[in-house]
Protein backbone atom coordinates (compact mmCIF):
# COMPACT_ATOMS: atom_id res chain seq x y z
CA UNK A 1 0.00 0.00 0.00
CA UNK A 2 2.89 1.91 1.24
CA UNK A 3 4.75 1.89 -2.52
CA UNK A 4 1.73 2.41 -4.32
CA UNK A 5 0.95 5.78 -2.52
CA UNK A 6 4.79 6.30 -2.77
CA UNK A 7 4.81 5.91 -6.82
CA UNK A 8 2.08 7.96 -6.94
CA UNK A 9 3.25 10.84 -5.02
CA UNK A 10 6.26 10.83 -7.53
CA UNK A 11 4.13 10.14 -10.46
CA UNK A 12 2.25 13.54 -9.31
CA UNK A 13 5.59 15.72 -8.99
CA UNK A 14 7.69 14.38 -12.08
CA UNK A 15 4.83 13.82 -14.78
CA UNK A 16 4.50 17.33 -15.32
CA UNK A 17 7.84 17.93 -15.37
CA UNK A 18 8.94 15.06 -17.80
CA UNK A 19 6.05 16.43 -20.07
CA UNK A 20 7.04 20.03 -20.30
CA UNK A 21 10.65 18.74 -20.53
CA UNK A 22 9.44 16.91 -24.01
CA UNK A 23 8.15 19.77 -25.62
CA UNK A 24 5.39 17.77 -26.84
CA UNK A 25 2.23 20.86 -25.41
CA UNK A 26 4.78 23.43 -24.96
CA UNK A 27 3.42 25.37 -28.39
CA UNK A 28 -0.04 24.69 -28.33
CA UNK A 29 -2.48 27.77 -27.47
CA UNK A 30 -4.71 27.38 -24.80
CA UNK A 31 -8.40 27.86 -25.31
CA UNK A 32 -10.65 28.08 -22.90
CA UNK A 33 -14.34 26.11 -22.14
CA UNK A 34 -16.03 28.51 -24.36
CA UNK A 35 -14.69 30.04 -27.61
CA UNK A 36 -15.65 31.86 -30.49
CA UNK A 37 -15.47 30.08 -33.55
CA UNK A 38 -15.62 31.44 -36.89
CA UNK A 39 -16.91 29.18 -40.01
CA UNK A 40 -13.97 30.75 -42.38
CA UNK A 41 -15.71 31.13 -45.84
CA UNK A 42 -18.41 32.19 -44.92
CA UNK A 43 -16.93 34.82 -42.32
CA UNK A 44 -19.84 33.83 -39.84
CA UNK A 45 -19.78 33.63 -35.77
CA UNK A 46 -20.87 31.14 -33.12
CA UNK A 47 -20.05 30.69 -29.78
CA UNK A 48 -19.05 27.06 -29.08
CA UNK A 49 -18.84 24.81 -26.15
CA UNK A 50 -15.39 23.25 -25.88
CA UNK A 51 -15.99 19.58 -25.10
CA UNK A 52 -13.13 17.15 -24.52
CA UNK A 53 -15.33 14.22 -23.97
CA UNK A 54 -17.06 14.34 -27.63
CA UNK A 55 -15.09 12.63 -30.44
CA UNK A 56 -16.79 14.68 -33.31
CA UNK A 57 -17.75 18.19 -33.30
CA UNK A 58 -21.22 19.27 -33.86
CA UNK A 59 -22.86 22.30 -35.76
CA UNK A 60 -26.17 23.47 -35.31
CA UNK A 61 -27.95 23.31 -38.69
CA UNK A 62 -31.66 23.64 -39.44
CA UNK A 63 -33.46 21.84 -42.43
CA UNK A 64 -31.01 19.36 -43.24
CA UNK A 65 -31.66 17.49 -46.53
CA UNK A 66 -29.71 14.76 -48.17
CA UNK A 67 -29.70 15.04 -52.03
CA UNK A 68 -27.44 13.24 -54.68
CA UNK A 69 -24.95 15.19 -56.93
CA UNK A 70 -22.91 13.51 -59.87
CA UNK A 71 -23.32 9.87 -58.13
CA UNK A 72 -22.12 11.08 -54.37
CA UNK A 73 -24.40 11.85 -51.33
CA UNK A 74 -24.53 15.58 -50.47
CA UNK A 75 -26.28 17.50 -47.82
CA UNK A 76 -28.06 20.51 -47.82
CA UNK A 77 -28.43 22.95 -44.93
CA UNK A 78 -28.92 26.32 -43.54
CA UNK A 79 -27.54 27.79 -40.82
CA UNK A 80 -27.83 31.62 -39.30
CA UNK A 81 -25.16 33.59 -37.29
CA UNK A 82 -26.69 34.53 -34.01
CA UNK A 83 -24.32 37.90 -33.96
CA UNK A 84 -25.37 39.30 -37.38
CA UNK A 85 -28.54 37.32 -37.89
CA UNK A 86 -27.03 36.43 -41.59
CA UNK A 87 -28.65 33.42 -43.00
CA UNK A 88 -26.78 30.82 -45.75
CA UNK A 89 -27.58 27.47 -47.17
CA UNK A 90 -24.98 25.32 -47.55
CA UNK A 91 -24.30 22.26 -49.89
CA UNK A 92 -21.46 19.69 -48.68
CA UNK A 93 -20.19 16.07 -49.20
CA UNK A 94 -21.70 13.72 -46.87
CA UNK A 95 -18.76 12.35 -45.62
CA UNK A 96 -20.58 9.66 -43.35
CA UNK A 97 -23.02 9.31 -40.53
CA UNK A 98 -22.95 8.92 -36.81
CA UNK A 99 -24.67 7.45 -34.26
CA UNK A 100 -25.58 9.65 -31.08
CA UNK A 101 -26.21 8.31 -27.83
CA UNK A 102 -27.97 10.53 -25.19
CA UNK A 103 -28.44 10.02 -21.83
CA UNK A 104 -32.04 8.21 -21.49
CA UNK A 105 -33.00 8.57 -25.06
CA UNK A 106 -32.70 6.26 -28.30
CA UNK A 107 -30.06 6.75 -30.57
CA UNK A 108 -29.63 9.51 -33.64
CA UNK A 109 -27.82 9.54 -37.19
CA UNK A 110 -26.83 12.90 -38.02
CA UNK A 111 -24.84 13.27 -41.24
CA UNK A 112 -21.63 14.61 -41.43
CA UNK A 113 -19.65 17.12 -43.35
CA UNK A 114 -16.52 18.98 -43.34
CA UNK A 115 -16.50 22.98 -42.59
CA UNK A 116 -13.17 24.95 -42.42
CA UNK A 117 -13.32 26.85 -39.10
CA UNK A 118 -11.29 28.96 -36.88
CA UNK A 119 -10.79 29.13 -33.30
CA UNK A 120 -8.24 32.16 -32.64
CA UNK A 121 -5.37 31.31 -34.90
CA UNK A 122 -6.42 27.35 -35.24
CA UNK A 123 -7.77 26.93 -38.61
CA UNK A 124 -8.46 24.07 -40.02
CA UNK A 125 -11.33 21.57 -42.12
CA UNK A 126 -12.93 19.63 -39.36
CA UNK A 127 -15.76 17.03 -39.14
CA UNK A 128 -19.05 18.49 -37.80
CA UNK A 129 -22.20 16.54 -37.41
CA UNK A 130 -25.34 18.60 -38.38
CA UNK A 131 -28.11 18.84 -35.73
CA UNK A 132 -30.94 20.98 -34.42
CA UNK A 133 -28.93 22.36 -31.37
CA UNK A 134 -31.63 25.91 -31.06
CA UNK A 135 -32.65 23.75 -27.50
CA UNK A 136 -29.16 24.04 -26.62
CA UNK A 137 -27.11 26.88 -25.11
CA UNK A 138 -24.25 26.92 -27.98
CA UNK A 139 -24.74 26.37 -31.16
CA UNK A 140 -21.03 24.77 -31.78
CA UNK A 141 -20.08 21.79 -29.77
CA UNK A 142 -16.08 21.19 -30.47
CA UNK A 143 -15.16 17.61 -29.88
CA UNK A 144 -11.62 15.93 -30.14
CA UNK A 145 -11.56 15.60 -33.96
CA UNK A 146 -10.97 19.62 -33.76
CA UNK A 147 -9.09 19.38 -30.30
CA UNK A 148 -6.51 16.61 -30.88
CA UNK A 149 -2.73 18.01 -31.39
CA UNK A 150 -4.26 21.48 -31.87
CA UNK A 151 -4.83 22.81 -28.03
CA UNK A 152 -4.36 22.60 -24.81
CA UNK A 153 -7.99 23.37 -22.96
CA UNK A 154 -8.32 24.98 -19.77
CA UNK A 155 -11.98 24.37 -18.15
CA UNK A 156 -11.56 27.78 -15.63
CA UNK A 157 -11.52 30.12 -18.74
CA UNK A 158 -13.80 31.51 -21.35
CA UNK A 159 -12.49 32.83 -24.52
CA UNK A 160 -9.10 32.56 -24.86
CA UNK A 161 -8.59 32.62 -28.72
CA UNK A 162 -9.93 35.55 -29.53
CA UNK A 163 -11.10 36.35 -32.89
CA UNK A 164 -9.86 39.33 -35.20
CA UNK A 165 -12.65 41.45 -34.33
CA UNK A 166 -13.10 40.50 -30.53
CA UNK A 167 -14.26 43.85 -28.91
CA UNK A 168 -17.70 43.36 -31.37
CA UNK A 169 -18.22 39.95 -30.76
CA UNK A 170 -17.19 40.07 -26.83
CA UNK A 171 -19.97 42.68 -26.12
CA UNK A 172 -22.50 41.36 -27.97
CA UNK A 173 -22.59 38.09 -26.47
CA UNK A 174 -21.89 38.66 -22.67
Amino acid sequence: MFSKLLLAAVLLVFFPILCAASGSTATLPVIGEVETIELMKQEMHFLARIDTGAQTSSFSAVRIQPFERDGKRWIRFHITDPLTRKSVTLEKILERTVKVKRHGQVAAERPVVKLLVAIGDIRQECEFSLVDRSDYEFPVLVGRNFLSGKAIVDVNHRQLALPKNQGEIQHTMD
